[in-house]
């Protein structure tokens, strides 16, 4: 999207303000001023694009204004358009000399103030291109700053007109001719010999194509477009001025003319072409120094070490990716002999054979020794041959790539082991029940009934059966979830229904270690939390049994069921031994029984594992507080079900 340009308008007659700013309504960014230091006030208050100022104004006159603009280092690269109704030579000259870019004159023609103001700031966009593409590249042509007088092309096929033109504009630099039939060759010596201004003569028939085409090409091509061209017409000819200026000329002189007037205008263009290659050269300096603080930023910044050896061994760079990386100051090391800093570092390297992605071990003067990944590229011939070192830390790669490895072969094993825990829980199923129902079978045998002695034997290889079998269940159930096939149905379920269930399954334990149940009944009537009720009722059967074996004698488990906003808590409190804070933090690890693997107490510490891994897949959540020698309290939270909470 093009700028939008902004001018000031400067006259102090309000009805020639109104013409002009009707004229010119395509630019919309207009101020007007009707007097000279308004104008200054309205211009440092926003630098605009292009004055048009009367010459002729009451107080401060154009002229005045247009000096202080020129010497106002904020102003003074704004371009001046004179408005006069004055066609004297003498006028004219002092506009030039002032430094105005070019002056209509009163009464105005829209169609040339259109152009001429499109002409002016045409050339505001140009310097302004220039300058941003010579920033960007970085780059700019050695001739713009150079010494010497200014160039001068006359381009024209009348021989007369254009020896006076040469003779007109000896004295102000080295001026060369061309015929505008030869386009080709025009060009050639513009890319040469890279002019200051060119001048085109018009044609004296009225044929004036070649001089536009030439208008044209100048201004497409690259380093081109900034120069001046300022055509030279016959008042009498059909010379198509506002085509010229929107081709891009930068100034139309018509014949007759006085040579004072001609050089006054070649003398501004020149020095509005000195003004914007110095602005160039500094652009591009400017470019040049950011892409050379960006590139040594990329460089220092890099996270693997660049190291740049030049054509005589030594090294020329050394960032501090490179510096960690040997362990060695990057400062110190520029400048030294590459073989007398690397060769010890990089044992067994060849420095001046090309090489992608080598690993070596880097030996620090500490004699740790750092795998890396080195790969070496040379670029020039001659004393210009770089050789650059791109050095790559592997330490992490390798560790992560070791843990990785290790990460994989102990998932393998942990499989490994689950599908054999699952087996050996699953196959041992048979003969356990085997067992079992030929002990129950014996002691429920009245035609051969058991001596007291057999039945007590009798007796103790069916409790063994079934706590062999408890934890064949357990232990199946840990399987599958390492497995990550544990199975839960999550749904609605009946709590208290399934609670009930669960204290009659352990009211015989509890009655044969002398522990009192009780229950303490919060829920309201009918509603049912999210979970499985097979799986709830095995976790609630878990916790109550380690509440009652863990007890003391004449201990007591309280069971609480209660609802808390979404949610329902089963608390199960036991008066047992209670543990630490640090037997605790072990409590769900897997066959870890907390330093009861001696005592009389039966267990194989998955219980209360599995519990947890139930209930988490369940939604829901355990808590356990515990006071040693007090007692402990597990809570098992679950989630209402949405379909039955209470209004």
């Amino acid at each position: 999207m093009a700028k939008q340009r902004s001018l000031l308008l400067v006259d102090d007659d309000a009805a020639t303000l109104r013409v002009l700013s009707k004229v010119l309504g395509t630019y919309p960014d207009q101020r007007l001023a009707i007097s000279g230091e308004q104008a200054l006030s309205l211009a440092h208050t926003r630098c605009p694009d292009l004055m048009l100022i009367d010459m002729e104004m009451p107080g401060m006159s154009g002229t005045q204004l247009c000096s202080l603009v020129k010497n106002d280092s904020l102003l003074a690269h704004v371009p001046v358009l004179f408005v006069t109704s004055d066609e004297s030579e003498a006028t004219r000259l002092e506009a030039l000399q002032l430094g105005a870019a070019d002056f209509v004159t009163k009464p105005i023609v829209a169609e040339q103030l259109q152009a001429r103001v499109a002409a002016v700031l045409r050339t505001v966009a140009e310097v302004e291109r220039a300058k941003a593409e010579a920033t960007h590249a970085a780059m700019h042509e050695p001739e713009v700053l150079r010494a010497g007088p200014a160039r001068l092309l006359v381009v024209g096929s009348d021989p007369q007109e254009v020896a006076a033109l040469h003779e007109t504009l000896e004295g102000i630099g080295e001026v060369r001719t061309a015929d505008p039939r030869d386009l080709v060759m025009i060009m050639v010596l513009v890319r040469s010999w890279r002019p200051d201004l060119v001048l085109v003569d018009s044609s004296p028939t009225g044929k004036d194509e070649q001089g536009f085409d030439l208008c044209r090409l100048l201004k497409a091509a690259p380093g081109l477009n900034h120069v001046p061209i300022v055509f030279v017409s016959r008042q009498a000819d059909s010379f198509d001025e506002s085509r010229a200026l929107a081709l891009g000329a930068a100034d139309i002189i018509a014949r007759p003319f006085s040579s004072a007037v001609l050089k006054a205008r070649v003398r501004n263009l020149l020095e509005l072409k000195r003004r914007t290659d110095i602005e160039l050269a500094m652009a591009a300096s400017q470019g040049q120094r950011l892409q050379a603080d960006r590139l040594a930023a990329v460089v220092e910044g890099a996270s693997d070490g660049i190291i740049t050896i030049n054509a005589a061994g030594d090294i020329a760079l050394m960032n501090a990716a490179a510096g960690r990386l040997l362990d060695m100051d990057p400062l110190t090391a520029t400048g030294r002999p590459a073989s007398d800093v690397l060769t010890e570092r990089l044992h067994g390297l060849d420095l001046t054979l090309p090489t992608s992605g080598q690993r070596v071990l880097i030996t620090r003067p500490d004699l740790t020794r750092i795998p890396a990944e080195v790969s070496i590229s040379t670029v020039g011939d001659g004393s210009l041959r770089l050789t650059t070192l791109m050095c790559r830390d592997l330490t992490d790669r390798e560790r992560l790539t070791a843990e990785s490895s290790a990460r994989t072969a102990a998932e393998a094993a942990n499989k490994t082991k689950a599908l054999m825990i699952s087996y050996v829980a699953h196959e041992i199923g048979n003969p356990l029940n085997c067992i079992l129902g030929f002990a129950q079978l014996l002691a429920s045998d009245r035609s051969s009934p058991l001596t007291p002695g057999q039945a007590q034997r009798v007796a103790m290889i069916e409790a063994g059966c079934t706590q062999l079998s408890t934890l064949m269940n357990d232990l199946s159930a840990l399987g599958h979830f390492e497995l990550g096939q544990l199975s839960v149905q999550r749904g609605p379920v009946d709590v208290k229904g399934t609670l009930d269930s669960a204290l009659q399954t352990t009211a015989g334990l509890a009655e044969q270690m002398g522990i009192s149940l009780t229950h303490d009944d919060q829920m309201p009537p009918g509603l049912l939390a999210l979970g499985d009720g097979n799986r709830l009722r095995q976790c609630l059967v878990n916790l109550l049994s380690n509440g009652i074996k863990y007890n003391k004698r004449r201990g007591r488990v309280s069971v609480t069921l209660r609802v808390l906003n979404d949610h329902l808590e089963i608390s199960i409190a036991d008066t047992g031994i209670g543990m630490t804070e640090e037997q605790i933090s072990h409590l769900f690890e897997p066959f870890n029984r907390l330093g009861l693997q001696g005592s009389h107490l039966p267990g194989t510490g998955l219980g209360l594992v599995v519990t947890r891994q139930l209930i988490d897949a369940m939604g829901g959540r355990l808590i356990v507080t515990s006071t040693p020698n007090e007692g402990s309290c597990f809570t098992l939270e679950l989630q209402l079900s949405e379909a039955v909470q209470p209004l």
